[in-house]
Formats: structure tokens, sequence, C-alpha cells
């Protein structure tokens, strides 16, 4: 027997009457409460407070999207911004926060009254307990309804389909994301009405969403020309999105994920088969479908999942919240459908992975409200309590040498931190993709390439650190970042940023490269670099998938793939690889993994180098790619002026040859003044150098220790172990020294040591100086450094 109804109790007229309205309304008022977001946190410049205080930023200063900035975020995103930067744009920020919300819960509530009520109860429940584990849950659910139950209803005036898709051209504005939503459902409800033979309502529909983009566009402060470009350009970092963003969820996740997918696909399948209007039917049943597939996407890409929280839940608790209206909407009636069991298999699915929502969960949900009721109660006073949070930020992280060497010339962030500059009030003047890990294109990279090309290059530039998923360093703006040196000099670094100074515009001339070597490998066959470290290497890898591979990116999300390096020290490192930005290439050697690194190589050094590289897969995920083309190229434009690494420490006097490896549990790094009176190697326990012994070597000497911080201001290191061995060609090995040190305990253990070992007479063949952690193998802070490493030779000056 078929579930679904017949066409005479699909289409259920609202209720009539003054109960149904205040029902309707009081649903609304409780929804409305809850979304209420005027609790903002402190300007921070993490990943995700930077781009939002960005869209804060551009807002007030008029900044053209699509043009002046890249981003998925639309003119008016910043409304929706979970971080205040202070009283700047403050009141449109609360208009949305607070009365926008209620309008919101009472478009909710409005929009699913026709529905039974314990369907409504379901939903509104849903909304009140889910919507804020992630942000675009209420909005997706939004244009959902107004697609399904305002755009498509059979009964609906002209004049109402017009206003609803007024508000979904709004909406549009907010995020890309629900633009390409917003857009299907009203393509979907136009060939609906043309279907039953209004094209009057069919061009209403068209003509009201247009008119509704161009006009908030506009009220957003944004020229109508560059609409075009924002759309393209967002379509151009979606297209990138998968292989530079996807973070794997677990199995768990994975299976319930797919099991509601195909659940949803199944009920999908169903309606646009069985429900009796096929106008109605198949329109509806299509955007479902790609709503759906859409929310999935985006949801399984960046599968993160923290507590409480994360991408991944924007799947789950989308189906959760429309799985009670769904079928009202589709089927129509008061019966109950099998369908109705999905949000069950949502809730037992949020158990098994996030068992703390349970137990949290009412907590928050009672704070949320709490907190709103607050908001409401200081809601004129907001304004100024944020400014005055700026202000204590600011003074808190203030970067006064920066300050001063910048003044007010413009200044630019690398790479996701652009919100220090703004905390610190300075004269921002960012690129267009103003975070570097989204110009996940050689097309996006161009265009900031090309700012920097033009008049408006800033004149300074902060270099931090961070990056994203532990991706290649060199990889955001790859091309950029080959194109400063020459034309950029490092000053000083402050407070983990390096400050840099255009001295110079930068060439628009092609970049230079001579290709060493191209070959087709497999996943695992290693690469050698050449031998000569005088110019910097740039690598093209274009990574193949297989057929297996394509249909994953298709229907799921792209394998990953990683590359994996051996230095001349002895380090093997695995970092992501980004393959459409590894198509054109990046600065493979020297590898650019701190701000001092890259200082070094605008002074034409080399503080790191690779000695070989692979390509690996992280597990199960190697059976997706058939193969890797590879180029390598020397940089003429980009030469050294030390030979290698090594021979960059042997100039600092850490060593006095060239050892045969090095290994640490940690980065290695080199130390100075102040801290340090010589220059020293930090080699993090578990460590290890291994010496060739040079003929006629009758003493080796050198200096060690464990850094301050480890021991001082809550250090808590438990001591290091220093040994020598000796290693004989036979196989022999011997211990020739050992000493350890417990700074703590030991006054006389603190700063730095020296050793002076005489070497036996039948001399090993290499000596091996071994750092090793302290009792119970707890090396968190065993910061041991070594220094002056050398051999005295007979004869030898």
């Amino acid at each position: 027997m078929d579930a679904f109804a017949s066409p005479s109790i699909r289409a259920v007229s609202p209720p009539r009457g003054g109960a149904r309205s205040l029902e309707t309304l009081a649903v609304g008022l409780v929804l409305g409460f809850s979304l209420v977001g005027g609790y903002m946190a402190a300007p921070n410049s993490d990943l995700d407070a930077s781009w939002q205080e960005m869209l804060i930023h551009a807002h007030a200063a008029g900044l053209q999207f699509g043009r002046d900035i890249i981003y998925t975020w639309g003119p008016w995103g910043f409304l929706c911004s979970l971080y205040h930067l202070g009283s700047l744009e403050a009141v449109p920020i609360l208009v949305w926060q607070v009365p926008g919300q209620f309008a919101v819960g009472l478009a909710l509530a409005f929009l699913t009254r026709s529905l039974a009520p314990w369907r409504r109860i379901s939903f509104a429940a849903a909304v009140i307990a889910l919507h804020w584990l992630f942000q675009d849950t209420v909005i997706f659910v939004l244009v959902a309804l107004i697609t399904l139950s305002a755009l498509m209803e059979r009964e609906a005036s002209l004049p109402r389909l017009v206003a609803w898709a007024l508000v979904l051209g709004f909406l549009s504005e907010l995020k890309f994301t629900y633009m390409i939503l917003a857009a299907a459902g009203v393509i979907a409800a136009a060939a609906c009405w043309v279907r039953r033979g209004s094209w009057a309502k069919g061009g209403a529909l068209a003509c009201g969403y247009l008119a509704g983009v161009a006009a908030a566009w506009s009220a957003a402060g944004q020229s109508l020309d560059n609409l075009y470009p924002y759309v393209f350009r967002s379509l151009e970092i979606a297209s990138g999105y998968g292989d530079a963003m996807g973070i794997d969820e677990s199995w768990a996740v994975f299976l319930w994920g797919s099991l509601l997918a195909f659940l949803c696909a199944l009920f999908v399948w169903r309606a646009w088969r069985t429900v009796p209007e096929r106008a109605f039917g198949e329109c509806a049943a299509a955007f479902v479908a790609l709503f759906l597939f859409v929310v999935w996407k985006e949801s399984f890409i960046r599968a993160d999942l923290v507590p409480l929280g994360g991408h991944i839940f924007g799947f789950f608790t989308t189906v959760i919240i429309l799985g009670p209206v769904l079928p009202g909407f589709l089927l129509g009636g008061r019966r109950v459908y099998w369908f109705d069991l999905v949000p069950v298999l949502g809730l037992a699915a949020v158990a098994c992975f996030d068992a703390d929502y349970y137990t949290m969960a009412p907590r928050m949900v009672l704070q949320r409200f709490y907190a709103n009721a607050r908001t409401l109660g200081t809601l004129g006073a907001l304004p100024a309590q944020w400014q005055s949070s700026l202000e204590e930020v600011r003074a808190a992280e203030a970067l006064p040498a920066v300050q001063a060497a910048v003044g007010n010339r413009t200044v630019d962030v690398y790479d996701v931190n652009v919100g220090r500059a703004l905390i610190e009030g300075m004269n921002l003047d960012s690129r267009p993709i103003f975070q570097s890990y989204h110009a996940n294109t050689p097309s996006l990279e161009g265009w900031n390439l090309r700012f920097y090309q033009s008049e408006r290059a800033p004149e300074f530039i902060l270099w931090n650190d961070d990056r994203v998923d532990n991706r290649y360093p060199g990889q955001d703006d790859a091309m950029l970042v080959a194109a400063l040196p020459g034309h950029y000099e490092p000053l000083f670094s402050e407070g983990g940023y390096w400050l840099f100074r255009r001295m110079s515009p930068l060439s628009r001339a092609p970049m230079e490269l001579s290709r060493v070597l191209k070959r087709r490998v497999h996943l695992g066959e290693e690469v050698n670099l050449p031998l000569e470290a005088d110019q910097a290497i740039w690598l093209r890898a274009h990574a193949v998938p297989n057929n297996l591979g394509r249909m994953r990116s298709l229907l799921y999300k792209p394998a990953r793939i990683d590359i994996a390096t051996s230095d001349f020290l002895g380090g093997r490192t695995v970092w992501r690889l980004l393959p459409r930005v590894a198509d054109f290439g990046f600065i493979l050697a020297p590898t650019l993994t701190r701000g001092s690194d890259m200082a070094a190589l605008m002074r034409g050094e080399a503080s790191t180098w690779v000695r070989s590289f692979r390509f690996e897969a992280p597990d199960g995920q190697g059976e997706f790619w058939s193969h890797v083309d590879v180029e390598l190229f020397r940089m003429p434009g980009l030469p050294f002026s030390s030979p290698s690494p090594v021979g960059w420490l042997i100039s600092l006097g850490i060593f006095d040859r060239p050892p045969l490896s090095i290994t640490s549990q940690e980065y290695q790094d080199v130390l100075g003044p102040p801290e340090f009176p010589m220059s020293a190697l930090l080699l993090h326990a578990e460590g290890e150098i291994v010496f060739a012994v040079p003929s006629g070597a009758t003493r080796f000497s050198g200096s060690f220790g464990i850094r301050k911080g480890a021991y001082t201001g809550g250090g808590q290191t438990r001591g290091v172990d220093f040994s020598i061995d000796g290693v004989w060609a036979s196989g022999r090995r011997e211990r020739l020294w050992y000493r350890r040190l417990d700074p703590i305990a030991q006054a006389r253990d603190r700063g730095k040591q020296d050793v002076a070992l005489d070497l036996p007479r039948d001399l090993p063949s290499r000596l091996v100086f071994h750092t090793g952690a302290g009792p119970d193998h707890d090396n968190r802070w065993d910061w041991s450094y070594v220094a002056a490493m050398r051999f005295d030779v007979s004869g030898e000056k």
C-alpha cells in the first residue's frame, strides 16, 4: 500500500482564526529569542575571528566584493559575525542579531503554520536544541521553507511571491552558499508555476529575486558592475575548496551520514515519482535533492568536529530540523510517514559521535536564553562595551615596535591573521583574497599577485607562521611568495610576526624557471633534488586521480594527498599538498616553515633545504590516485649566497664540519642573542647528531645545555641525558661520555655546559651525540641545545 497521500489531502490550507495566529506569534517569538546573537566575542587574530573582523572592516571601508575583496561571504555577511570590532558597524550588526533574528523566528513559525501541530512542535524544538551547533543551519532551513511553503504554495498571490523572492535576494548577499540555494529555490519554484500554466507568477518570481539581489547589493554600497565578478570568483573559490580544505571524519560519522543521505535520497525519489501534483512534486523533489546535496558537500568536505559544533553538524542538524516538516510539505495530511523516523536516527547518530551533546546541550540552551535576555536588557550599551573590549585587547597585544615602524603607512598580513592589523588599528590595505589559504587555484593566486604588482602594493607586510591543516609552507599564495624576495626586505620580528618593508615595485615579468627534471612518479616513489643548493627550487606536481577517485570527488570529497620531505639534517616531515596549487607550482626548497625562513630567503640565504621528497596518501586513500606528473625547476631569480643549510650552521660556528645527519623530536631551530652569546642549535630530546670522525682526530669538544625557559617561568623539565657513543666500522658501539642535566634540582646544571673528550687511539668511524628524555620519557620540556662542536685533528690548522 502506498504511504503517500492523495491530491485532496496534500495541499492542506492553514487553519484560520485568532488562536492559530497567536500560536504562530508565540512560537515565532520563542524561536527568535533562541536565535538572538547579541553576545559577541572579543576580537582576536585567529583564523575565524580574522575573516569575520575583515568583513566588518570591508563594509565600513566600502570595499567592493569581487574586486577589492574576493571571498565567499557577501557584502552583508558581516551581520553574521560572532566577533565584534569595537563599535565599528555595531548598530547594523545588532539590528540583524536582535530584531532581525526575531524576524527570522517569526518567519520560521509562519512558514510551518499549515502543518500538523506535532510537526510544528517537533520542528520548533529541534531548531532550539540544534541550531547553535552550526552557523549556517538556520539560513539553510529558512531558504528551504521559503521555497517549499511560500514560493510553491498554490494559493499564493503574486505580491506575496515577489515579497518572499525579495527576502531570498537579501539572504543571498550574506553568503555565496545561501545564494546558490536561494537561486535553486527560485528556479524550482518558477518552473513549478510555469508547469502549472502561470508564466506571470514564474516570471515575477525570477524578476523579484533578481531585483532583491540587486537591491541588497546596492544597499551594501556595492557597484552592480561587481556582482558578476563576485559570483564568478566565489565559484572559483568553491571549485578548489574540496582539494584545499577537506578534513576526514570518523567512520562512525561517515556511516551515519551515509545512512541519512540514503534515506533522504529514497524519500526524494519516492516524492518525485508519487506526489500527485506533478508540477509541484517534481520541482519540489528536484530542489530538495539539490539542497541536501549542497548541504552534504559543505558538511562532509571539511568534516571537522569540535566540542558541541563543527562543519559536520551542518548536515545532521539540517536533516533533523527539516525531518518533521518535509513530509508535511511534500505529502500533506496528518499521518505519520516512514521518513518521520529520520530525525530520530539523526539524534542517535549524534549520540554515537558526540555523546557530550546530551549532557551539555540542555545547559547550553538555558544559558543561551539567559545570555540573550541579558543582551536585550543592555542592548543600548553594547557598542560602548565592545569598544572598551577592543581597547583592552589592543593594549594587551600591542606590537609597539611594529607600530612605530609602520606608522600610518599601508600594511598587509600574511597568511591568515589579518585580524592583527585591524586590532592594532593599522592602515590595512589587504590583497583581495585576504587570507591566503583561500587562494586555492592559480587564478585566485594571480589576483593577489597582480595586487602586489600594482600601485596599491602595501608598504609593509606582517608575516605570521600560522598555517591551515599542516600545508607545505609556501603553498598559500605561492606565486606571490616567490615574487617578494628582491622587492621586500626583512626588518625585525615582534610578537610572533616578522615585519617586511617594500623596497621596489614587483616585476610584472613572468617567473624565470629552468627545468631540471620531468618525470612521472607513483605514491611512495622517492625523488631526489639537485645536490647544489645555490638556487631555490620550484615544484610542479599534477596529481592524477583514477576513475574511482573522480567518482569520490564528485559524490563525496577529493581524496587527500601529502608530500613527505627529507632534509639534509636527516629529518623527515609529512605535509599536506594542495593539488590545484601544485599544478602551477610552489617553492619546494628552501622550506619556508617560519617567518625567519622567509626573511633568510629575502636575504639570499637558505636556512632549510630538501634533500628528497615523495608523495603519500593517508591510510585507505592511496587507492584513489593513479600517479603524479612531476617537474622540478631552478629559480635563477632566487640565488643563495650560502651553499647549503649545513654550510650555514658551519658559518655560524655551531659545527666545524658537516655532520652526517641531525635528527630531533621537534623542529630544529638556531638560537642566538640575546639569550645566547654564541649561536646554538635547538636539539629537542630525543635528538641525535652523527659525525664522521676525521682521520687523525684526537679530541672532540663542544657545548650543550637546556634552554632557560624549560626550568624557569613555569618550565617543568624532568632533565635531559646527554651522551657520546663511538661506533666502529666493525659494528662495535661503546659509550664514551655521559652527563645528565637536571636544572630544576641542581643549580650547577643550569646554563651552558662544556664537554672535552679525548678520543680512543683506535679511532671510531663515527661519533653519535645523543640527547635523551628524562624520567618516564617525559620530554615535553626537554629543550636541549648544542653549540661549538668540533674536532681537534693532528696536523690540521
